[in-house]
């Protein structure tokens, strides 16, 4: 165990030699990351994940949300400290779901302790909001806590044996929390989820927000085109460098997409606030526009 608390980043010349095919495929698809314009009917999303019993400071925004592991121990109490603290801020929406350590919102878990008063929380398990916003737009916001097994937590199914995605998230999804990321994305690169990620491909909402893996903290806008299918593929288990050259061919379509402010996209944000490889690092509110 201390061997594991005190293990460092490794450096840039270790992540090349670990693979130089992922190391290279993550600095080319880095390059050419693009940008999506604000809209006019700008609507600011305020994410925060794995807070853990902490409670940080928020920026102001719209709607506050926030993707599981409010808790430590996954005790009732932590929870509604937690819920009191999400509750006082101004934000006019708060959304949130659970996390695999908020054990007592887990019905198969004994620390289940069934209804939990939320506040002016609105919280989501394998279901869906909308929000309206002044001038009438809407924003359909589908929430789900599941996440591959990993030890005895909450929410929890068989990794790579248990598709838990396939046509569960709703057509006109626009924001997604989910407690983990997909696969290949803000997920140290391999442990996201491979049936989430090929859910989202095919949904493609505005947005998609979660946590889980602290270390993998950040935000991303993620086109699905062939070069995004090329970059997975060369970061896959089976990948190779004929993968890695595909993506190199893919860059002049992606380049075209760069210009082009209505590609199919999905920003995707991993606002774990406990984070670094020794969760001794702590991580903002990440702000998003939709």
């Amino acid at each position: 165990m201390d061997e594991l608390l005190s293990r460092r980043d490794p450096s840039t010349f270790q992540r090349f030699w670990s693979s130089p095919l992922r190391f290279l495929a993550k600095a080319l698809y880095s390059l050419l990351q693009p940008a999506r314009p604000e809209p006019k009917d700008a609507i600011l999303v305020v994410c925060i994940s794995d807070t853990h019993t902490t409670q940080p400071i928020l920026p102001d925004g719209d709607i506050l949300l926030h993707t599981g592991d409010f808790t430590q121990s996954g005790s009732l109490e932590e929870l509604q400290k937690q819920i009191a603290w999400l509750d006082s801020q101004p934000h006019k929406f708060k959304v949130a779901i659970a996390g695999n350590h908020d054990l007592c919102l887990d019905p198969s878990k004994p620390e289940y302790v069934g209804d939990v008063d939320w506040r002016s929380v609105i919280y989501l398990q394998d279901s869906s909001t909308t929000l309206r916003f002044p001038g009438g737009r809407p924003l359909n916001i589908y929430g789900s806590p599941w996440t591959p097994k990993h030890g005895n937590w909450a929410f929890q199914y068989p990794r790579d044996r248990e598709d838990r995605w396939k046509d569960s998230i709703p057509e006109d999804t626009d924001i997604l929390p989910t407690h983990g990321p997909p696969k290949h994305h803000l997920d140290l690169g391999h442990l996201g989820c491979s049936f989430l990620l090929q859910e989202l491909k095919t949904k493609s909402p505005l947005m998609h927000a979660f946590g889980h893996i602290h270390a993998g903290y950040g935000r991303r806008t993620v086109v699905w085109d062939s070069f995004e299918s090329a970059y997975e593929r060369a970061l896959g288990e089976d990948g190779t460098w004929l993968d890695l050259a595909k993506t190199v061919i893919c860059i002049v379509p992606r380049l075209r997409i760069k210009r082009d402010v209505h590609a199919r996209s999905t920003v995707l944000v991993n606002a774990a606030a406990i984070g670094g490889f020794r969760d001794n690092e702590r991580g903002e509110a990440i702000t998003v526009i939709v």
